[in-house]
C-alpha cells in the first residue's frame, strides 16, 4: 500500500465541515435560521473571520443566505448553485461516455416516474405525453426543412420535457445544469444522419415506448437510444 501525504486543512474548510454536518443531520433545516457569527465562533473555538469567510461561500453556493438585521438561514433545495457542479464538469477528466451516462440515469428514471403515471393516465403524464409529440411533429417540420439547428433545439427540448415530468426539482437542476454539454452531443451526434427524417423517427420510438405502460419496453427503447448516440460519437 503506498503512503499518502497528510493534507493539512484551512481553518475556514473545517468550519464549512461542522456547518455541513449540523444542516445533514439535522441540527438545521431549510428556513431555520443558524447561530450568529459570534456564536459559531465560540461554539467551534475560531476566529470570527473564518467563520464569516465559510458563511460568504455557502452563500455563493446558495447553501445559506445572509439577510442584514435578520441574519444567516439555511436555503431551500431549489436554490442550491449549480455553479459548482458545472466547474467540476469543466475542470474535470470525465469521459464524454462518463458524460452521457449522467445524463442517462437521471433521463431513465424520469422515463420511469413517467410511465407509472402514463398507466394510470394522470393529469401529468397526459401533458407530457402532448408536449412531446408536439415537440416530435415540430422535429419533422425542421427535419423537412433541413433545419439542424431547430432539430438540436426540438431534440433537447424533448428529453428536458421527459425530465421535468418527474418533478424531482434536483433531476431539473442538473439537467438545466447539463445543458451546454447535452447540446453539444446532440449537435455533433446529429452531425452523422443523411437522412434527417430519422431523428424524429427515433424520437417517436421513445414517446410509443411511454405510451405502452411497460417499464422494460422504456428500458429497452432508451438503452437502444443512448447507444446508437453513443456510436455515432465514437465516429466522429
Amino acid at each position: 500500500m503506498s503512503i499518502k501525504k497528510i493534507k493539512k486543512t484551512t481553518v475556514v474548510e473545517q468550519v464549512m465541515r461542522q456547518i455541513k454536518a449540523l444542516i445533514a443531520y439535522g441540527a438545521y433545516k431549510p428556513g431555520d435560521k443558524i447561530p450568529t457569527e459570534l456564536e459559531l465562533s465560540e461554539s467551534f473555538g475560531v476566529g470570527r473571520s473564518s467563520i464569516r469567510e465559510a458563511i460568504k461561500i455557502f452563500n455563493y453556493m446558495g447553501v445559506l443566505r445572509s439577510q442584514a438585521a435578520k441574519g444567516t438561514f439555511v436555503e431551500e433545495r431549489s436554490n442550491i448553485s449549480s455553479e459548482s457542479l458545472t466547474w467540476s464538469l469543466l475542470l474535470g477528466e470525465d469521459e464524454l461516455n462518463e458524460m452521457i451516462d449522467l445524463r442517462g440515469s437521471i433521463e431513465i428514471w424520469a422515463m420511469f416516474k413517467l410511465t407509472d403515471e402514463i398507466s394510470e393516465r394522470s393529469s401529468v403524464g397526459l401533458s407530457v405525453v402532448e408536449e412531446l409529440r408536439t415537440i416530435v411533429e415540430n422535429m419533422r417540420r425542421s427535419a423537412g426543412k433541413n433545419d439542424r439547428a431547430g432539430l438540436i433545439e426540438d431534440d433537447f427540448q424533448f428529453h428536458t420535457i421527459i425530465v421535468q415530468g418527474c418533478n424531482n426539482t434536483l433531476f431539473t437542476s442538473l439537467f438545466k445544469t447539463l445543458r451546454s454539454f447535452l447540446y453539444d452531443e446532440i449537435k455533433q451526434s446529429q452531425l452523422d444522419y443523411t437522412d434527417l427524417s430519422k431523428i424524429p423517427a427515433e424520437h417517436d420510438l421513445l414517446l410509443n415506448a411511454l405510451l405502452t405502460g411497460e417499464k422494460s419496453i422504456v428500458y429497452s427503447a432508451y438503452s437502444k437510444h443512448i447507444s446508437n448516440i453513443k456510436e455515432r460519437l465514437k465516429k466522429r
